[in-house]
């Protein structure tokens, strides 16, 4: 009896120590997730998440493309709790919590969903000025007043995209569809490619 005890207790442990290292992944994963559904249900788009493409940059994660006929959006999810304050041209954000009496950093992601948007027009240049720079926060974030056009909470999406003009023609979506399920296929050379960047950037930074 005392044996089983034990084990439950250390699997216990276990599962907690795994959650604490996994939690920003669990919890980005199942925001991307969320926000993939309403974009999904929204538009009635083609949706693809977790997308990685090769650039001049290197190769780019991209959490999620929207092929829709009001464009290309290619999106940048964060789940930051608090208050998010920056502009279109700063290069850091802040995130405040506890009533501010926390705040740290994050990098301003339309400057990362453009390196992102890049990529995809370097590999399909017939994309260019159809795609959507887009950054969704979750409805806990609340957005400060001078972040710039393109960024919103997953409960304002309706309304976003009900204000963006038709863009693209049935052929245009068609090639896109071709394109972006081509770039599917490399998803693994692609994704590896990924992972060596972000070492040997890591590597740079220690």
């Amino acid at each position: 009896m005392l044996t089983l005890s034990v084990i439950i207790i250390v699997v216990m442990l276990v599962f907690i120590f795994a959650m604490k290292i996994f939690q920003n992944s669990i919890v980005g994963y199942i925001g991307e997730k969320h926000t993939a559904n309403i974009i999904k249900r929204v538009t009635r788009g083609i949706i693809y998440t977790d997308v990685y493409v090769n650039g001049s940059y290197g190769a780019q994660q991209i959490d999620i493309v929207a092929i829709t006929t009001k464009g290309v959006l290619v999106v940048e999810k964060k789940t930051y709790i608090g208050l998010i304050v920056g502009s279109a041209s700063s290069k850091q954000w802040k995130v405040y919590v506890n009533r501010g009496r926390q705040q740290y950093d994050m990098k301003n992601p339309h400057h990362q969903n453009f390196g992102h948007i890049q990529a995809l027009c370097e590999c399909c240049p017939s994309m260019k000025n159809k795609c959507i720079d887009l950054v969704v926060f979750g409805n806990n974030a609340k957005l400060g007043d001078n972040i710039p056009q393109g960024t919103i909470n997953d409960a304002d999406f309706r309304k976003y995209y009900k204000s963006l003009p038709e863009m693209l023609s049935q052929r245009d979506i068609e090639n896109f569809i071709d394109f972006m399920n081509g770039l599917q296929t490399q998803k693994s050379i692609n994704k590896d490619m990924h992972k060596k960047k972000i070492k040997s950037m890591k590597g740079r930074w220690d």
